[in-house]
């Protein structure tokens, strides 16, 4: 069944494509401006990117393609209506609806390679589209390239502000390089591979966005390593920096250190005299030499200063300075480990005077047994050198004697 158009249905049809037309035309113009596209389109592209980019570049170029001929008709279509009070015939009815339904959108003719023709082939092709037709190629097409454009914005908004982050790190870094100065050690050889890395990084993100993005979620995983290989340089760099500006005041300040091991040392041995002349065979933490040790790194450190690098000598002064804290704190410990069997021995002193006081209390002190188990207790614990095992075990006798004696009290 034919349908009849009338002027008021061709009206609707024209505003409706009218309203189509203002749309298309302001998503084009929207496509044109997008960052995405335009960085594209200024990028000179590599790898992923570039085949992608290529493929959607002739596809938008087709899309502009239809859209001229999609305007062409609807300008034919303005043109045929003229104005709202013009008289339309059956005969203009019947050409605006062929150019609204029919097949009006001419598409320009393609050539056909010679190869693809038979011996009646046309040497051209030319495609004829609906409107609608136009639009669904058009909106296609758009999403197509729509889509590589955004991808590659957020691929490059991805890369190039932790880029930017590591290429302002590795300036600084640069920065106290050079404040240290030229030195031959590796820490050098790490920056300027992290400085090279980071300028291939930004080149590959600034051409192939797409191809370093792929398959990874958040900042690509080698990113993250440069950064923490810097961190790292940068740490052994600052270091070097400050023991360039600080050496002496470090060094001095090892030096005072190792003064306090010193003594803390002459102590122990001070102690374990004792020790030896007064408990019987102490079992005692060998002698320590550490800080003569230590003194002669600090001279070795005094030698390097005019030969080694300083990224070398930070790390050494830093090294020597946790060492030797370290070192001070066990050299008191060792002290008090020497000291141990003497304060056993004072303790077991007066644990036996405690007993003996509770004993006198109650009245029990003067009995053949209680006065006994004193008297072997206090000449172990009075005598040297001190049998320690054997007075701790006469002490506890004296503890039990003096406990069983004052359940008798009534």
């Amino acid at each position: 069944m034919t349908t009849i158009w009338t002027r008021q249905a061709i009206d609707a049809a024209i505003d409706r494509r009218a309203q189509e037309r203002s749309g298309v035309s302001a998503g084009l113009l929207e496509l044109d401006d997008h960052p995405g596209r335009r960085l594209l389109d200024g990028a000179q592209l590599s790898g992923d990117t570039a085949t992608a980019w290529a493929r959607a570049s002739a596809e938008l170029a087709a899309l502009w393609t239809v859209f001229e001929a999609y305007q062409q008709v609807l300008d034919r279509v303005s043109t045929l209506r003229g104005g709202p009070k013009t008289r339309l015939g059956d005969k203009e009815l019947a050409a605006l609806a062929d150019l609204l339904t029919g097949r009006s959108v001419a598409l320009p003719r393609q050539a056909v390679p010679f190869e693809r023709r038979g011996l009646l082939d046309p040497a051209s092709t030319q495609d004829f589209l609906t409107l609608d037709e136009a639009v669904q190629s058009m909106t296609r097409t758009y999403d197509l390239v729509k889509k590589v454009a955004v991808d590659a914005e957020n691929a490059w908004n991805r890369l190039l502000e932790p880029l930017d982050e590591l290429k302002q790190k590795v300036q600084a870094a640069r920065t106290t390089a050079d404040a240290v100065g030229v030195g031959t050690d590796p820490v050098f050889d790490r920056l300027a591979n992290i400085e090279a890395q980071t300028a291939d990084m930004r080149r590959r993100a600034l051409s192939d966005p797409l191809g370093m993005v792929a398959g990874t979620v958040g900042v690509p995983a080698r990113v993250t390593q440069l950064l923490g290989e810097l961190d790292r340089v940068r740490v052994e760099l600052e270091q070097a920096l400050a023991a360039r500006a600080e050496f002496d005041e470090r060094l001095a300040g090892i030096e005072a250190v190792i003064t306090l091991i010193a003594q803390a040392e002459a102590e122990a041995e001070t102690v374990r005299a004792e020790v030896l002349a007064k408990i019987s065979g102490p079992r005692l933490p060998p002698a320590s030499a550490a800080a003569a040790h230590l003194r002669t790194k600090v001279a070795d450190l005094r030698r390097e200063r005019s030969g080694q690098s300083w990224t070398l000598l930070g790390r050494n002064l830093s090294a020597l300075e946790k060492n030797s804290r370290v070192i001070l704190e066990n050299a008191h410990k060792r002290v008090e480990q020497v000291r141990a069997p003497l304060a056993r021995r004072d303790e077991l002193r007066g644990l036996l005077d405690a007993y003996r006081a509770r004993a006198a209390r109650h009245g029990v002190a003067e009995t053949p047994r209680l006065v006994a188990a004193h008297r072997a207790a206090r000449d172990l614990l009075w005598s040297a050198p001190c049998d320690l095992a054997a007075a701790e075990y006469a002490v506890r006798g004296y503890q039990a004697a003096v406990g069983a004696a004052l359940p008798s009290m009534s």
